[in-house]
């Protein structure tokens, strides 16, 4: 007669912790992953009831998304080509409209971030921001990694965003 192998609750206490230690380094894995300096490549908003793309800082961007191993970010991305000059040769005499086009044309944020490896989504927790309304915020981003392409990627209040950035060597 053959017999069923009995586990002893602690094998089962053995094997369960063993497990979670796969999960726990699966999760170490893909937050490290996200450490380092991030070249901007792409950034569109697509409006998804129309599928209007929009390149909010031009189609062809400049700027970097810095994750650092002590858990801070900053990001900051300016529309190419870039924002001229003000007429009066002066940064702090700009006209209303020359001001407005700079600030328009530029984004820039620093604070902490945290990694959800089991939802794929990093949360940037905003402690500054040349945009008022984003200060004291969490941003969460779903993203992911694939070899040198962090893909920050979804969907809010009607538009589909796409980032796509390339690791600096």
């Amino acid at each position: 007669m053959k017999h069923a192998p009995i586990v002893t609750a602690g094998a089962l206490a053995s094997l369960l912790f063993a497990l979670s230690l796969g999960s726990s380094a699966r999760a170490a894995d893909v937050a490290d992953s996200l450490v380092g300096t991030w070249r901007v490549e792409r950034m569109t908003d697509t409006d998804l009831a129309t599928g209007k793309v929009e390149h909010p800082y031009g189609e062809r961007p400049k700027g970097y998304i810095v994750y650092d191993p002590t858990g801070h970010l900053h990001v900051q991305v300016m529309r190419m080509p870039a924002t001229p000059p003000f007429a009066s040769g002066d940064d702090a005499k700009g006209s209303d409209r020359e001001v407005r086009a700079a600030y328009d044309g530029y984004v820039a944020y620093f604070g902490t971030y945290e990694v959800d490896a089991k939802r794929g989504v990093v949360v940037h927790r905003v402690d500054g921001s040349l945009m008022p309304s984003y200060t004291g915020t969490d941003q969460p981003r779903p993203f992911r990694v694939e070899g040198d392409v962090l893909t920050i990627e979804g969907d809010s209040e009607g538009v589909h965003f796409l980032r796509q950035l390339r690791r600096v060597r």
